[in-house]
Order: C-alpha cells, then structure tokens, then sequence
C-alpha cells in the first residue's frame, strides 16, 4: 500500500507543532500579534540575532518521548508528525550541518526527534516529519 492511501486509512494522527517560537507564543516586547505565533519573527520583523537568543533558553526538560508516544497510541492513533526544522531555521535534531538545533544550542542538548523516532519504532507509530 503506497503512503498515500495508507495515511488517507490511517485518519487519526497528532501533528506536533513546536519550536524557538513556541517561546514567545506570538507575543514580542508587550505586543500580541493578531494570530498564529509561529510567524512571529517575520511579524515583528525581529532581526536573526535577537531571535535566535531564545535558543538560549529553550530548554523543554519535561519533555518525554516515551509518553508522548504511548499517549497517541493509547489514543488510537496511527502517526505522529513534526515539525523537524521550521522556517526560522531551527532544528529540533540534531545536526552537523548547522549548529542552530536543540541539541548544540539549547540547555536541553538533546534530539528531540532522535528521541521521538525510537520511541515510534519501539512503539509501532508511524512518523512524519
């Protein structure tokens, strides 16, 4: 069965959403901006460098892949899908291409999605990133 048809049987998954602009959640120096806070960088026009400050404090430390899994299997679902890398540049993996992820410039220091893939494949979950 190709994925197409499989994810369109699937139906229920849990798309992830999540990354340095989870931090400021469309809210920059007292201003709210009029809807989803993941384009907050672009819509306060925040310059490179001070945006990526907040990988300075991103540090998810309750953060469990393991029940994040089993929560969505419990749940009935079939797939897990994340956002790996969004446009501001971010990776929520770790990699040797570029130092601007979770695991080289955050406190947290881990693959988030490393962690998540195992805990799919140990779980039978399938995985989208």
């Amino acid at each position: 069965m190709n994925n197409k048809i499989w994810l369109k049987n699937a139906r229920f998954g849990m798309m992830i959403h999540w990354g340095l602009y989870s931090l400021p959640a469309g809210e920059w120096k007292g201003k709210r901006m009029p809807f989803i806070g993941e384009w907050a960088q672009s819509y306060f026009r925040i310059p490179n460098e001070e945006y990526s400050s907040l990988a300075g404090i991103f540090n998810p430390i309750m953060f469990n892949a393991e029940c994040w899994v089993k929560l969505a299997k419990e749940a009935g679902m079939e797939y897990l899908v994340v956002t790996s890398k969004h446009h501001d540049g971010f990776a929520m993996y770790h990699s040797r291409v570029d130092s601007y992820n979770i695991y080289d410039s955050t406190p947290f220091g881990r693959d988030i999605i490393g962690e998540l893939a195992e805990a799919c494949q140990k779980h039978n979950l399938k995985l989208g990133l």
